[in-house]
Order: C-alpha cells, then sequence, then structure tokens
C-alpha cells in the first residue's frame, strides 16, 4: 500500500498541464457580410484558439479616406510579431499593428485612439510592454515541488 501511494503521488507531481495561451482568431476583409470579427470576436464560431505561441495579435488595416473605413482585420497568434505595437500609414492606409501577452487579450477594434470607447483596445499609450523570460512560473514551481517530495520521501526510506 505504502509503495502505491508514493507511486502515486509521484506521478502526479510529473503530470505537467499545459497552459498555452488563448487568442481570438479570426479574419475579415470590407468584402465579407460577416464582420463579427471585427465587431465582437467572442461570438465567432471556432474564434478561440489555445495557441502554443508567445502573442496574441491584432493587424487592422483602414482607409485614410474615408477615414476609418475598415479595409480588413486578423486576428491571431504568433510567435514574433512583425511590430509590438505601432501605427505605419502610408497614402491611402493606417495599419494598426497590436501584440499582448495574455488570455483572449486581441479583443478590441486595434485601434490606438482609446476615445472611441475602444473597450480591451491594445492601442492605450499608458501601457508600457516589458517582454519577459519566455517560461511562466509553473514550471519552476513543479520542479521544486518534486524536488522536495523526492527528497522527502528518499531521507524517509534511507534512515
Amino acid at each position: 500500500m505504502r509503495k502505491c501511494s508514493v507511486f502515486l503521488l509521484l506521478s502526479s507531481l510529473l503530470i505537467h498541464k499545459s497552459a498555452g495561451l488563448k487568442c481570438y482568431t479570426c479574419s475579415t476583409t470590407e468584402d465579407d457580410a460577416d464582420t463579427t470579427c471585427e465587431s465582437d470576436p467572442a461570438s465567432v464560431t471556432g474564434g478561440v484558439t489555445d495557441c502554443d505561441k508567445k502573442y496574441c495579435i491584432i493587424v487592422r488595416l483602414d482607409y485614410k479616406d474615408p477615414r476609418g473605413k475598415l479595409q480588413s482585420i486578423l486576428r491571431s497568434c504568433v510567435d514574433k510579431p512583425t511590430y509590438l505595437n505601432e501605427v505605419l500609414e502610408d497614402e491611402t492606409h493606417r495599419a494598426y499593428y497590436r501584440s499582448c501577452r495574455s488570455d483572449l487579450c486581441n479583443s478590441g477594434t486595434g485601434r490606438a485612439d482609446s476615445s472611441n470607447n475602444d473597450n480591451g483596445s491594445l492601442g492605450d499609450k499608458s501601457t508600457i510592454y516589458v517582454p519577459g523570460i519566455g517560461e511562466n512560473g509553473a514550471v519552476f514551481i513543479a520542479a521544486s515541488v518534486t524536488t522536495t517530495a523526492l527528497a522527502f520521501i528518499f531521507g524517509h526510506y534511507l534512515r
């Protein structure tokens, strides 16, 4: 019985739960009849993905004339965004590149102007992006708990 308990304890410590980043993943263009991806990505069927990437992104392309008219929007997940948070313009278009690293953070419109009631927008200029080390603390904690448990078990049997 004791050996079975030890085996179950060790087995439970070695199970690693995946903690993937959840992102909205959808796209739409000006020609699409369904613009749900732009206005309400949470209601897009199959629009939430458990990603194995580091960033959720929004890439939004608007016309400059007429001002703010959507040409396309993409919500996805990537390992390395083209731009972290930029607004680029040419003579006819304004491109918004937004990236973030928390679950379902790519829900806003993607525009930089927060005065347009862009709830969940990634364009808030008061946000400071600080890159992490690319790993979460769960791995370190699991390794520490496993090491401590093994030391305790072997110490108990070696007495």
